[in-house]
């Protein structure tokens, strides 16, 4: 909070003669989202355990424009789970974001939202819908342990982090970010990562050079957990979790070299390599639906001791081999209402040779509504 008051002060100072010429431009925008997730799967242990999930947010902010350099928005959200595992909770998120910027740079502080453009293995998706489900190393729900959460606990949804992001849009497109994603409490340790990702869109709308870096960290003992008499349980290990992708990305085509380096306990030495290929691509069907398959081969096949592990990623890519098609549609109506429907497929092969099936379908419905405040 210091920092942004901060960094508030800095923006009226440089605002100061604009504003004396003209008030700022002010937009209200209401953004609503209802979506379903339902997974399910013929290997928990090597994925994810089954989830059915349905959740609502509606926020509610205003946009305000001193200049074509600084904006500055401010409103909160309004988070109501509708699930078995937690039915009474609800939560409000505050939205405070300071961006300084124009059209070939821009830096954001505070509440920001987006995906930095990672491909799946590395950051699924599904996290905007499953917050809860990626709160933990191992993609489950927390186990009763040294390390606990609850769902009222300071966590971020997933659709929004907190932190700072800059991004250019000249020679390529990039960004450059950090946020938080847990606060320490006294039931867990602090969670945050870093990530880098630049495309040279201007090259081809379809195969477009990309490379990406992420850094995941949960942990820290400056705060150690009370040890367990009976049990001598104490505060989990330190973990990091380093990803990075080399290749072709863009919205049509994915064909990408994968490589991560997963640190389970880093006062141990614990840790482990991994690497694989991802091919990914969109294939329109007229205007009824769009067709995606995906095949990911781990270098697991190359060495029984790699293993490629995101944290943050689809956890169907830590399997030696999946193949999968998935069939999306997307319907747009009149004043910003759309409608999604996904059906996720897929088969896999885990380390002792099983196959696995993968059967997932989301609903998603959004509806944007802005209006000005002030006249232009």
């Amino acid at each position: 909070m210091r920092l942004f008051l901060i960094f508030l002060f800095s923006l009226i100072i440089l605002n100061w003669g604009g504003a004396c010429i003209a008030a700022p431009e002010v937009d209200f925008q209401v953004y609503t989202s209802s979506y379903a997730y339902n997974g399910e799967n013929t290997q928990w242990e090597e994925t994810r355990t089954t989830l059915t999930y349905f959740e609502n947010f509606t926020e509610a902010l205003f946009d305000i424009k001193f200049n074509q350099f600084i904006d500055l928005r401010l409103g909160a959200s309004l988070l109501v789970p509708f699930t078995f595992e937690f039915p009474d909770n609800v939560r409000v998120f505050p939205i405070i974001t300071s961006r300084i910027g124009n059209e070939d740079v821009q830096l954001r502080l505070g509440t920001l939202t987006g995906g930095h453009n990672l491909p799946a293995p590395i950051r699924d998706p599904l996290m905007d819908m499953t917050p809860v489900v990626r709160s933990t190393s191992d993609n489950t729900l927390i186990k009763d342990g040294p390390e606990t959460y609850l769902y009222g606990d300071k966590l971020t949804h997933g659709y929004y982090e907190y932190g700072g992001s800059f991004e250019w849009f000249r020679g390529g497109r990039g960004e450059i970010y950090m946020n938080w994603q847990i606060l320490h409490t006294e039931r867990h340790r602090e969670r945050f990562d870093v990530g880098f990702n630049y495309s040279l869109d201007f090259v081809s709308e379809i195969f477009t050079p990309y490379m990406a870096l992420h850094y995941w960290h949960n942990g820290g003992h400056e705060y150690p957990l009370v040890v367990d008499p009976v049990t001598g349980e104490r505060t989990p290990a330190i973990t990091e979790n380093y990803t990075g992708a080399l290749g072709i990305h863009s919205k049509h085509l994915s064909i990408l070299y994968l490589a991560s380096y997963n640190i389970t306990d880093r006062d141990n030495n614990e840790t482990q390599f991994g690497h694989g290929l991802y091919l990914r691509g969109t294939i329109p069907v007229k205007n009824w639906f769009e067709i995606e398959p995906i095949v990911f081969v781990s270098g697991w096949y190359l060495n029984n001791d790699h293993r490629f592990i995101s944290v943050e990623g689809d956890p169907f890519f830590r399997v030696p081999f999946y193949a999968g098609i998935n069939i999306k549609k997307e319907f747009t109506f009149e004043n910003g209402i759309s409608l999604s429907l996904g059906f996720i497929n897929g088969v896999f092969l885990t380390e002792t040779g099983e196959v696995g099936g993968r059967y997932d379908q989301t609903i998603t419905m959004n509806f944007l509504y802005r209006v000005p405040v002030t006249k232009r």
